[in-house]
């Protein structure tokens, strides 16, 4: 065996992952958290994707360079986020597969909800 979710053969490896099929989705589907999450600065050209949004929204929230108005409003669904986030970095490492499905359904709830709050905000950078 190899690192956490990987095991490691002479020639074939088999890695229990999660990401996104669709990153044009995520855009759809949550335009105001796209805005907040990859807004600048970003340092890297990164995939934008589910987890990608996740950790960048968890991250900003966390360091406070959300807009304040953001900050205040989207902090607990960014909360449920992060702990989602953590449940399944931990199943996949598991490779429990149920539990890592749970813990997508719950990050993309806690993804619409942001999103329901992130509407109400009188604007966000990047997208206004």
């Amino acid at each position: 065996m190899g690192g956490a979710g990987l095991a490691v053969g002479r020639t074939l490896q088999i890695r229990v992952s999660a990401w996104t099929f669709d990153p044009a989705e995520v855009e759809k589907r949550w335009p105001r958290l796209v805005a907040l999450g990859f807004s600048p600065p970003t340092l890297l050209h990164q995939e934008r994707g589910v987890l990608e949004l996740t950790d960048n929204l968890v991250d900003r929230h966390d360091i406070g360079v959300l807009p304040k108005d953001a900050q205040t409003a989207l902090a607990e669904p960014i909360k449920r986020l992060g702990a989602a986030r953590e449940r399944l970095t931990a199943a996949l490492a598991e490779w429990n597969a149920r539990a890592a499905n749970t813990a997508t359904d719950d990050i993309e709830e806690a993804l619409d909800d942001a999103e329901q709050e992130a509407r109400k905000l009188k604007s966000v950078p990047g997208l206004d």
